[in-house]
């Protein structure tokens, strides 16, 4: 008897989230690999399975799994916690997930006399912001609990996180430390209890050290 289990991440994603992060086409269908149309691309691809995808900073894209398929824009939380006056290291990988970027700038806007419309100053940008939305799985078929109680420890740590991917570091050019704002874990019923989804906001934390003069 097998005791291999498919796991159909799209749909999963779909049902919590209630949007599709991506579209595949069956195995055999003729019908192209994205919803868009109108494009062409390369007849040979130069890239062949397997292929590490890196940045321009060298940092990965992808990794590849157990079973040598392609996992693309896996992150990595990684920040320490205080044990009896002691800093524990402590990470999670997440190979499960996707990360939405939000920017955004503060604009002062003057009001011109005699004249249509306003001057516009940009004062500063904003910090980034990052959506994570993604699933716990336990590769034993048992309930991911290191891993839920790992990133609630993350979430509940004082020191500084840091947010490491290929993806979220084009963004994360000077530092890679984040603030998680909010982490939640949405109700599930009638699922299979190896996997928990999850979803968590934080923003960039550029800023390190502020310096007052008298």
């Amino acid at each position: 008897m097998s005791t291999n289990t498919i796991i159909d991440i799209h749909a999963l994603y779909k049902a919590y989230f209630n949007n599709s992060p991506y579209y595949i086409s069956k195995e055999g269908s003729k019908e192209p690999l994205t919803q868009d149309v109108g494009y062409s691309i390369l007849a040979n691809n130069p890239y062949p399975k397997g292929t590490i995808h890196r940045s321009k900073t060298f940092q990965p894209f992808n990794k590849i799994g157990a079973y040598g398929q392609d996992i693309w824009f896996p992150i990595t939380l990684k920040t320490a916690i205080k044990e009896k006056d002691k800093l524990i290291p402590i990470e999670i990988e997440i190979d499960s997930c996707t990360v939405g970027v939000h920017l955004s700038k503060n604009i002062i806007k003057n009001v011109v006399s005699e004249r249509q419309g306003t001057v516009k100053e940009c004062f500063n940008i904003d910090d980034y912001k990052f959506t994570i939305k993604g699933f716990l799985i336990s590769k034993t078929r048992t309930v991911p609990e290191d891993q839920i109680i790992n990133l609630k420890k993350i979430f509940e740590s004082a020191e500084p996180v840091e947010l490491h991917g290929g993806y979220p570091e084009l963004f994360l050019e000077t530092s890679c430390r984040v603030a998680i704002e909010t982490l939640d874990f949405p109700e599930v019923q009638g699922k299979a209890p190896w996997i928990r989804p999850f979803q968590m906001t934080c923003e960039s934390d550029l800023i390190q050290d502020l310096i007052i003069k008298d």
